[in-house]
């Protein structure tokens, strides 16, 4: 139906686009009042490696596909470090990790923290909705590379749905310990140690190693998150409440559109 036409996929990923530079309006600009890059030889030297690397596993298109959703999501991480005063934020490219979104200062209380934190996944539903947009209308135009765009669509939806299951050191985890620390402080870390055990029973059933040793590394991270954590101040009730459907909305957008391959990475 959005692909009858070319030019109405075209307006409304336009208009997707706008409403989302208006949400991070005053986050797009580092602490010089404009866009800024990073060029210190160890922030190219990370960023040649994750593209190397992720061209090598997943070849050329998969390899940019996975790289812009990366950047994209640490974007939105670093738009949101600005809007809540945080001018000096910017991200590096980890290999064969993704990336990483930091600022020299920390968030004042954990309503800001999980605003940054739901904003990485939040901000690459916009990502989402331009892909599969442009797959209609270049499928409508008869275009080979509507299978592309597609492609992409499926893999970042599927990558920032995987980022919000509530575990450590992922954003879900993030923000799931956020919301709960208002609703019951003491359930906060028994709630990480669950969902660590269940991660990691889930893997060695299923003979994925690399999901234990992230299980193992998410339960120690936590543990020590929760010791720095402390000074935050807990969010009030109704911003927990609005966190929360927030945290449910972009889960599911995402696992909407990335659910094939979600589904066959997690093999349900």
């Amino acid at each position: 139906m959005l692909g009858d036409s070319p030019m109405v996929a075209i307006g409304l990923a336009s208009a997707g686009f706008a409403l989302t530079w208006l949400t991070g309006r005053g986050g797009f600009l580092g602490d010089k009042g404009s866009f800024s890059v990073s060029w210190s030889p160890k922030a190219i030297l990370l960023a040649v490696v994750s593209i190397g690397a992720a061209v090598a596993f997943y070849e050329v298109s998969g390899g940019i596909a996975i790289i812009v959703a990366i950047m994209w999501h640490e974007w939105g991480h670093v738009i949101a470090f600005r809007v809540a005063g945080h001018r000096d934020a910017r991200f590096r490219l980890i290999p064969l990790l993704g990336g990483v979104a930091i600022s020299d200062k920390r968030p004042k209380d954990h309503a800001t923290s999980c605003f940054i934190t739901l904003m990485g996944p939040g901000f690459s539903v916009s990502l989402v909705v331009i892909l599969v947009l442009a797959e209609a209308a270049l499928r409508d135009a008869g275009s080979p590379l509507a299978r592309d765009f597609g492609w992409a669509a499926k893999l970042t939806g599927a990558i920032n749905a995987f980022n919000m299951l509530p575990l450590w050191p992922l954003d879900g985890g993030r923000a799931l310990r956020s919301i709960t620390v208002t609703a019951a402080p003491k359930l906060a870390g028994m709630l990480t140690t669950i969902m660590s055990a269940a991660l990691a029973g889930f893997a060695i059933f299923n003979q994925m190693w690399f999901l234990l040793m992230f299980a193992v590394m998410g339960y120690q991270y936590a543990q020590r998150a929760a010791t720095t954590d402390l000074h935050l101040r807990p969010m009030p009730q109704r911003q927990a409440i609005l966190a929360s459907v927030g945290y449910l909305a972009i889960f599911g957008a995402n696992l909407l559109v990335g659910w094939p391959i979600f589904r066959h990475f997690l093999r349900f």
